[in-house]
């Protein structure tokens, strides 16, 4: 089998997927090879879907979207066909009343934002209400995130009105929310067979190690089942989030961008149990915000209860991960007891559980109010895309957005004259023959 292809995707996330599906059909009319490459054994990325029973699919990463702000992914649920319902969790219960008086602070402070262009959203705050009860408004948003130095007030008002919890403390309740009832999984699946049905291969298990330029082509090695590969290829696509990219031998961000990247890390825990016992509390579908490390706490239907935090508080769950899950749940069940209206009640014993820790959940650029391209381009030619590239980063559609862009890119220099030469251009004829 050759290790030479024509176009080389590294990474099998939605945006790497994309990437494939968009190129593969002028490819072939090309006669050019294209491969998508991934660590993992199996596609998805940061789209991780698992089944609670033969009806429920619980979505450990990506788990919702909103056909007003994410039209790339209706869209793309469309063609694939794939069935959605309504996302349950837009309102959101708080025992002390504290979300009241958070979006009344919220909408007559919104008037002042002009008045503060630079400062973080922690600074706006604290003007008007003090450091302490600042602090304590923001993180009852359930979003420690917006405490952050980098996020100005500008950000953290169009974060909160874009997240289905939050978008009704800026008075912006109208963005109806769906999810994917079959699993996203399911989606990035189908993009996967339509990808090899039109000729795509597919290496996955193969961790890129690095990455060089050699003459016209690139050389990519890779580590795969102990044992370290060499791959070349004309053009390469990187579909890998800043942190990735930052652990590579291409010089990143200096060699692709003049703005620099950071991230954050979620967790979700999912836990079951024998009965839907939140019913009984007026809990089912809803979230109930916690003034503790749970954050947020989504009761869905009759099947399970999901907590879900970033930053500190994601780093608080994975520490006790650490001590053994015994000590973890401990910790669960404490935490919920102080939030949960249970009159003395005592707290239904757990089925079972499961969870996901993402050390680089969500990646940004440092520099968000800058006009920042949704594609970033070595000086080699390795084209770089990803969702932290644009507005919607941490979100599906931002990795849709990039992966459109850098298709069209590299469409352009597959379309450039047969006598153009040099990188970022193609030849005529077909490189699949090279070893």
């Amino acid at each position: 089998m050759t290790n030479y292809s024509d176009i080389c995707i590294v990474g099998a996330g939605i945006g790497g997927l994309t990437c494939a599906a968009q190129l593969i059909n002028a490819a072939a009319g090309k006669h050019l090879r294209v491969r998508v490459f991934d660590m993992d054994t199996s596609v998805g990325g940061r789209i991780q879907s698992r089944k609670i029973d033969e009806e429920e699919i619980a979505e450990l990463g990506a788990a919702r979207y909103s056909p007003q702000l994410h039209p790339h992914v209706e869209q793309l649920m469309r063609e694939c066909g794939l069935a959605h319902a309504t996302y349950p969790f837009t309102q959101v219960v708080s025992l002390d009343h504290a979300q009241e008086k958070l979006k009344a602070t919220l909408v007559s402070l919104s008037a002042m934002l002009k008045e503060h262009p630079n400062d973080s959203f922690l600074e706006f705050v604290s003007q008007y209400l003090g450091a302490a009860e600042a602090t304590r408004m923001i993180k009852a948003t359930g979003y420690d995130a917006l405490l952050m130095p980098v996020i100005s007030a500008a950000m953290a008002y169009d974060i909160l009105k874009k997240h289905p919890e939050t978008q009704s403390y800026t008075e912006n309740a109208a963005n109806e929310w769906r999810y994917a009832t079959e699993g996203y999984s399911e989606l990035l699946r189908q993009l996967q067979r339509q990808a090899q049905d039109a000729g795509v291969e597919f290496r996955l298990g193969h961790r890129l190690l690095s990455l060089e330029k050699c003459g016209a082509d690139h050389v990519l090695a890779f580590r795969h089942m102990g044992d370290t590969q060499m791959h070349r290829a004309r053009h390469v696509i990187m579909t890998l989030p800043p942190s990735a990219m930052k652990r590579l031998n291409v010089d990143f961000p200096a060699s692709f961008s003049p703005f620099q990247y950071d991230s954050l890390p979620l967790f979700k825990g999912f836990l079951t149990f024998d009965t839907a016992w939140w019913d009984a509390l007026g809990l089912t579908d809803k979230v109930l915000m916690a003034d503790n490390p749970l954050r947020k706490i989504y009761f869905k239907g009759d099947k399970y209860l999901v907590f879900y935090t970033d930053s500190a508080s994601a780093t608080y769950w994975r520490e006790y991960l650490e001590q053994g899950e015994d000590v973890y749940l401990d910790r669960v069940r404490h935490h919920l007891k102080e939030v949960l209206p249970l009159n003395g009640q005592p707290l239904p014993q757990i089925k079972a559980h499961f969870y996901k820790h993402w050390p680089h959940g969500v990646e940004f650029s440092l520099e968000p109010e800058a006009e920042h391209p949704a594609t970033l381009l070595h000086r080699n030619g390795i084209i770089s895309c990803s969702d932290a590239y644009t507005a919607h980063c941490g979100w599906m559609e931002g990795s849709l957005i990039s992966a459109g862009h850098a298709t069209r890119l590299l469409l352009e220099r597959l379309n450039q004259p047969a006598e153009q030469s040099g990188d970022g251009v193609t030849r005529a004829t077909s490189l699949t023959e090279r070893a």
